[in-house]
């Protein structure tokens, strides 16, 4: 009796088929996101003279140990969702009208007589570190000056009134947790701090044009539009967000 062969198997299209279910696996798998907070790293700078003094009224300081107990501003917090109110009242306690004898930071109010001569005292800046044939990263950083005073004066007309109300330069918000702290915790100092922010400025902004925050950043996102820009520099002067994130402790 003959012997029968054994027709082989064509593997041919094995490679297609396998790279196939690599995409569909690739497309169609679902990843969970970790929560996370995301913000633009600074960049180092490098000071010639050593940093000022900041005043405690200046500084709203989240502190979170190894036992996830936290503390703000001194006093030890047991409900994290209570962080935002501490950020509202941090910024709003003097922001109509100053009282020296509470621990939260002053106000200035800036004018347009102001914002005009300090215009015009860059403009002759300028003019003279060109004449003069300076570095070029002199003159620009004076237009960036002039970017700002530009920035103010726009803002000034928006919020109307004779003065634009300003947060103290050093007032600042300082996290400060260890290494042993929850995520989820440093997390949630995050969002709270996120969330008190939002409400200053959605509040701020429908009292003055009458609709959303995020109506004004959606719309911007999508058409870049100058007068969108100008309302969110505005909210930006009023409640700028200065967080500052200390290194962990061991």
């Amino acid at each position: 009796m003959a012997k029968r062969e054994i027709p082989e198997i064509n593997a041919g299209s094995m490679a297609d088929i396998a790279f196939l279910l690599l995409i569909f696996f690739l497309v169609t798998t679902t990843m969970d996101k970790d929560q996370a907070y995301l913000r633009n790293i600074p960049k180092k700078i490098v000071t010639v003279t050593p940093p000022v003094d900041i005043e405690q009224r200046n500084i709203l300081a989240i502190k979170a140990n190894s036992q996830n107990q936290l503390m703000v501003r001194g006093e030890i917090m047991s409900d994290p969702n209570k962080i935002s109110e501490k950020v509202v009242e941090f910024y709003r306690t003097n922001q109509k009208r100053n009282d020296v004898t509470n621990n939260f930071p002053m106000y200035s109010r800036v004018s347009s007589n102001v914002i005009q001569d300090n215009i015009r005292r860059i403009e002759i800046e300028i003019e003279s570190l060109e004449a003069e044939g300076a570095v070029a990263e002199m003159i620009e950083f004076k237009y960036s000056q002039m970017d700002e005073w530009d920035k103010k004066k726009k803002s000034l007309k928006l919020y109307g009134g004779n003065e634009l109300p300003e947060i103290q330069f050093q007032a600042n918000i300082r996290i400060e947790v260890q290494d042993a702290t929850e995520y989820g915790l440093f997390a949630k100092i995050q969002t709270e701090i996120e969330e008190a922010i939002y409400e200053l400025r959605n509040d701020e902004v429908k009292r003055i044009f009458g609709e959303d925050y995020q109506t004004i950043k959606t719309r911007y996102a999508q058409d870049q539009v100058n007068a969108d820009k100008d309302k969110l520099n505005l909210l930006e002067i009023l409640y700028p967000a200065r967080i500052i994130e200390v290194t962990p402790k061991k």
